[in-house]
């Protein structure tokens, strides 16, 4: 047994090297404790780069679909708008600027019961031929159709007329001329006018180029020649041509009078539309409502 503690060189290197190894020892034992409690479990995660993939191999997004407990939406119904109902055109007729008489039936042999103002308005409820039913103050009454101007008149229905009345001679009666007698003649006084046409004697009453033929539309002039035999002024509602077969009153003078002991010449022009044959008289309507035929009747053709 060797007894002596000294040192000596060999052996303390080799005391140090365990030393040193004793340390590493437990430096390394205190990194692996404290990475494993980095780690909670002793593993660390390694994250790896994802690779990058090109642009056309990327997935086309995929539509998110709404949740199929979602009511549908609700719409509401809005009412078609109903356009409002046209109201019908009322058919009616305009008397001309010379008015227009009302008879009860269509023809100047029916008794006339009226008249229409210049610019009226009727209501027409027929026709029949050229003249137009109308309702008249609530009774069916006549005009001729070529003296008013129709509207609305294209689905008015053609109606029965009513029975013709016995015809009225148009001109008035005037006093049968004096008989001879046996005793001498005596001077007379010179016939005054008739009675009828209340101290106005017609002098002439013409139309140029009668009978015509004339032109539908065209106009034919005529001329009138009164003189008035009172010793006072006459008055008159209108004075000019009647048309025998139209009952067209082509009014030369309205509301006018004439002077005392007056000679009165006119001359005047009216239309005709309708081809036919027609016969004029020179007319005179008093204030009182009543129509003569002066003269007359002139025949007229329009071709």
């Amino acid at each position: 047994m060797n007894k002596d503690l000294g040192f000596r060189p060999g052996r303390g290197c080799s005391v140090w090297v365990i030393v040193g190894a004793g340390l590493g020892l437990l430096v390394g034992i205190g990194l692996t404790w404290y990475g494993f409690t980095r780690t909670g479990g002793g593993q660390r995660a390694t994250v790896q780069p994802s690779a990058t993939l090109p642009a056309t191999s990327l997935p086309s997004p995929v539509p998110t679909l709404p949740p199929t407990d979602t009511p549908p939406p609700t719409f509401t119904l809005q009412p078609t708008p109903v356009p409002p109902t046209a109201t019908p055109a009322i058919p009616n007729v305009v008397a001309g600027a010379d008015g227009a008489n009302v008879r009860t039936g269509p023809g100047i042999n029916f008794s006339h019961v009226g008249y229409l103002d210049p610019g009226a308005q009727a209501r027409v409820i027929g026709r029949y031929g050229g003249w137009w039913q109308i309702d008249y103050g609530g009774s069916p009454g006549w005009v001729y159709g070529e003296i008013v101007t129709p509207a609305n008149t294209e689905s008015v229905s053609e109606v029965q007329p009513p029975p013709s009345p016995t015809p009225v001679p148009p001109t008035a009666t005037l006093p049968p001329p004096p008989t001879a007698t046996s005793a001498p003649a005596a001077p007379t006084a010179t016939p005054g006018p008739p009675a009828g046409f209340r101290g106005l004697v017609p002098n002439k009453y013409w139309v140029e180029n009668a009978p015509g033929p004339f032109g539908r539309g065209t106009a034919i002039w005529f001329n009138m020649d009164i003189t008035n035999m009172n010793a006072a002024r006459l008055d008159y509602e209108a004075l000019g041509t009647w048309v025998q077969e139209t009952d067209q009153f082509q009014k030369s003078w309205s509301k006018q009078h004439f002077k005392e002991n007056q000679h009165f010449t006119w001359r005047d022009h009216l239309q005709i539309g309708e081809a036919g044959t027609y016969h004029f008289w020179m007319r005179i309507c008093f204030t009182d409502g009543v129509c003569v035929n002066m003269m007359g009747p002139i025949e007229v053709k329009v071709n």
